[in-house]
């Protein structure tokens, strides 16, 4: 999107900060920026060139955002789309939308991402079945869950997968890391013991959420007959946000 934007170049033997990602300019890709009103403080702020495409707003390549296609009133951001995920690996670029957003993306007349309608549960089951067929040169790649609007926060964030077996899952407020094939054990267990694997799951929410402690009988007594239970929860994150995300998707 550059061709479409006010971009500046760094003068010889000056340094620019970004004001979204804090990077001087001499740890830039490239050493350009644009110049952009931030929208609390009221005053100019820099933004590198590859944090400006979060708040570049293009008909060309991103749709609109507001408005219909016949009479479209906001071009698109891609630090609105609100729902929306991205993985980006080192051969391809998706978008991740909901019916909403599908059809205003849709109205991109050169489209820099292919765009593939998936949303909420379904679309982290595509980004894990994706993450898991890519050969190894496709990696490292990058995988926001949800683009939301806070697009300084969702810089801070981001965080690079460089192998299938544990993805990052950016966002705004937080990364959740996702550990693979301990997701594929709980899954496993799932089937061949549900109960044993809801029982599981029970525990370990409430222990990470202060209603049982880590050390109760009934933790102990239920891992001590349960071996495969045993050795997933050995396994799981120290992290409680982490364990609970893992256990909610699986």
């Amino acid at each position: 999107m550059a061709d479409e934007m006010r971009l500046e170049t760094v003068a010889a033997g000056k340094v620019v900060t970004c004001y979204c990602c804090g990077r001087a300019s001499g740890r830039w890709s490239t050493p350009l920026f644009e110049m952009r009103v931030d929208s609390y403080t009221k005053l100019d702020v820099a933004i590198c060139a590859p944090c400006n495409a979060l708040f570049h707003g293009s008909y060309r390549y991103l749709g609109i955002e507001k408005g219909t296609i016949a009479k479209p009133a906001t071009p698109g951001k891609l630090g609105m789309l609100v729902g929306c995920g991205m993985i980006v690996t080192q051969r391809q670029s998706i978008l991740l939308t909901n019916p909403g957003w599908h059809s205003r993306l849709s109205a991109a007349s050169e489209p820099i991402f292919q765009t593939v309608q998936e949303s909420g549960k379904s679309a982290m089951e595509f980004v894990l079945q994706y993450t898991r067929e890519l050969d190894e040169d496709a990696f490292p790649l990058l995988y926001v869950s949800d683009l939301g609007r806070k697009k300084t926060e969702l810089v801070e964030n981001l965080q690079l997968t460089y192998h299938w077996d544990e993805l990052y899952a950016c966002t705004a407020n937080q990364t959740h890391r996702i550990n693979l094939i301990l997701l594929d054990q709980i899954r496993a267990l799932s089937k061949t013991d549900k109960t044993a694997c809801k029982k599981l799951v029970k525990l370990v929410r409430g222990s990470c959420l202060g209603h049982i402690p880590p050390n109760a009988p009934e933790i102990t007594a239920f891992l001590t007959s349960h071996p495969e239970a045993l050795n997933i929860a050995r396994k799981l994150p120290c992290d409680p946000h982490e364990k609970l995300h893992l256990l909610s998707i699986a």
